[in-house]
């Protein structure tokens, strides 16, 4: 470990342990408002006869279920509420509906954790390594060029899940657990969707429910694709230590304070993957005293980008942007 490393683990020490009762309060409230505006916007969908109004409802409602759904993140790494016995029953809960494995995300995310920026298997890889293209077919290096509007536009919701499943079932060999976490995410999806379908084949709204699905699908696909593409694309590189590499592998969004509290502290993404134990709540924190720490050794600071449109542009134009840790 070198004194940098020493400096940035000494400076975010006192930001761990386990949320407090006014950060579990708050993250409550975000769930539960969350969670109104997904059944409230489900249930107007529903009562509302099909038009631009019952549409409006239905992105709005793929909006609030994106924002639960990056909430599992949090879950993952026991930084929501710190009531894992909770939480992992939580989260099958609001990724089954949705065909989310969550429970095998959940093992390939740590992985994601160990891997980023240094193995090539990283199971959330987003960028195309040299090698790769080499000795990629005509067809699959256009595919590689236009990686973002793919991703965003045509994979979406679809992509996240089919990508999920077949990472698990490549890096089951790396943790023989993802067999059985596929096993029960395969039955809950099953079960869920067989019980959903079946009230709206009773009902005749056959066509109503694969609409109702379908759009949800789109909107969660755009946010979440996005929201992954934004945190690491173009970053994908190892550097003189570990703790350095989750740090310029991982890119910073500057956004509003309640924003940051809707994307559970992922857009301070540097300080969370050098440091996955800090709650969101304390991430901008640990990220202001990363910054000043790099500043005083007289080390690059970490990607960054203004706003999340900003950061799309970044990728488009395919450049990334040093800059201080997002307020």
């Amino acid at each position: 470990m070198t004194t940098l490393d020493r400096d940035l683990c000494a400076a975010v020490a006192d930001l761990g342990g386990a949320p407090s009762w006014i950060e579990r309060a708050w993250t409550v409230a975000r769930l539960l408002g969350l969670s109104g505006v997904l059944i409230g916007g489900s249930c107007l969908f529903w009562m509302l006869p099909l038009g631009w109004l019952s549409g409006a409802m239905l992105i709005i409602t793929g909006a609030a279920y994106a924002l639960l759904l990056i909430a599992t993140h949090e879950m993952v790494h026991g930084t929501l509420l710190g009531w894992r016995r909770f939480e992992t029953p939580f989260a099958c809960l609001l990724g089954w509906p949705m065909g989310w494995p969550y429970l095998t995300y959940a093992r390939l995310h740590r992985l994601h954790h160990l891997w980023n920026g240094r193995d090539p298997r990283d199971p959330e890889r987003t960028d195309v390594l040299p090698m790769e293209r080499l000795h990629a077919s005509p067809l699959r290096r256009q595919l590689q060029s236009h990686l973002l509007p793919l991703r965003i536009l045509v994979f979406g919701g679809v992509g996240l899940i089919a990508d999920t499943t077949i990472k698990g079932l490549q890096l089951q060999h790396v943790d023989p657990r993802l067999g059985q976490a596929r096993l029960v995410d395969g039955i809950g999806v099953v079960v869920v969707h067989a019980a959903m379908l079946s009230v709206a084949v009773v009902h005749g709204e056959i066509w109503h429910y694969l609409l109702f699905w379908l759009v949800l699908e789109r909107v969660i696909g755009v946010i979440v694709q996005l929201r992954g593409l934004v945190e690491h694309h173009g970053l994908w590189q190892q550097h003189n230590t570990n703790l350095q590499t989750q740090l310029y592998s991982s890119r910073n969004i500057r956004c509003s304070t309640w924003f940051n509290a809707l994307m559970g502290g992922l857009p301070h993404h540097s300080a969370h993957h050098a440091f996955p134990w800090l709650c969101s709540a304390r991430l901008p924190e640990g990220s202001a005293r990363i910054a000043a720490v790099l500043a005083r050794h007289g080390a690059a600071p970490t990607p960054f980008a203004d706003s999340y449109a900003a950061a799309l542009q970044l990728l488009i134009h395919g450049r990334s942007v040093p800059g201080a840790a997002c307020s």
